[in-house]
Parts: structure tokens; sequence; C-alpha cells
């Protein structure tokens, strides 16, 4: 191939690379930002469900609380009767075993009660975010969004499907 030829060859093949790619840049892709946390804070089922999930704390509240008071007093009743001298050694050891296990009842009742509560406000809440998510979904889709993202906390909250690399990332890794 002469000299002459070879310049024009690489000239059509960059030519044709960048006429291919080209299209690829040239597509316009549409951005757009909310802040999940001020639409949340803006529905009036939120502000139910923040009551009813305070009356529901407050329930597990007053639960713990007797249950605290039940075991202080148990705890001063053996505390009274040991000074006393009214308990022989073995019901002292019996009384503080007793004690212990339902100090671990107490504590692991707190803990199932904070784990309530968390599964609670997720059961309330859960439905207004999925009302919140099929509004921003249909805005994008009526604005031509690709990517809407969630100021408030930086997460993505809309991908159009068109934009999903999943499956050349794994064509990629041989998978």
């Amino acid at each position: 191939m002469s000299s002459l030829q070879q310049p024009n060859l690489r000239f059509g093949f960059i030519t044709g690379l960048l006429l291919c790619v080209f299209p690829a840049f040239s597509q316009e892709f549409k951005y757009g930002h909310t802040n999940l946390g001020n639409l949340l804070e803006l529905l009036p089922e939120t502000k139910q469900a923040e009551a009813a999930l305070k009356t529901y704390a407050d329930s597990l509240s007053k639960v713990a609380a007797e249950k605290e008071e039940a075991f202080m007093k148990l705890y001063a009743s053996i505390q009274e009767k040991y000074k006393k001298g009214e308990l022989t050694p073995l019901q002292t050891q019996e009384a503080q075993t007793d004690l212990a296990k339902k100090q671990q009842e107490l504590q692991a009742f707190e803990k199932n009660a904070q784990d309530m509560g968390a599964r609670r406000r997720d059961e309330l809440l859960d439905p207004i975010l999925d009302k919140i998510l099929a509004a921003i979904q249909a805005v994008a889709k009526e604005g031509g969004y690709s990517l809407i993202f969630d100021t408030s906390s930086g997460a993505m909250l809309h991908a159009d499907e068109k934009d999903d690399v999943t499956q050349l990332v794994r064509k990629q890794l041989g998978l």
C-alpha cells in the first residue's frame, strides 16, 4: 500500500469511528433532583403516620416503665430483706440470680421494643414513600428525565432502564 493511501485509510477509519460514536455523545440526558425529606413532610399521611408511631412508641414506653418499676420494687424488697438478715445465703444467691434474670428480660424487652418501633415505622412510612416514588417515576416519564436524585441523601430515585449497563458489565466480566 502506498504511503498516500495509508493516511486516507486512517482518516476514513477515524471518521467512521467518530460517526459511530458521535450519536452516543450527542444523546441528551436530562437530570433532575428533589428533596425526598421535604416531600415526605408535606404529605398529610406523614403527619398521621407520625401520630400513630408516637402512640405506639408511648405504649411501648409505658410497658417498659412498668417493667422497670416492677424490677426496682423487687430489687428494693430483696435489698431490705438482706439488710434485715431475713435471707439465708442460699436465698440471697437465688434472689441475685432472679434479679439478674429479670434485668436481662428487661433489657431484652427494651431492645425488642426498639426493633418493634422500627418495624412499625417502616410499616407506616413505606406506603407513603411508595406513593412519592410512584409520583417521581411519573414525573420522570412525562418529563423525559434519565436520572432523578434525592438532594437530602444523594440517592438516585429514578434511573431510566435504557441507561442500565449491567448486561454490558456482566459481559465484560465474563459472566
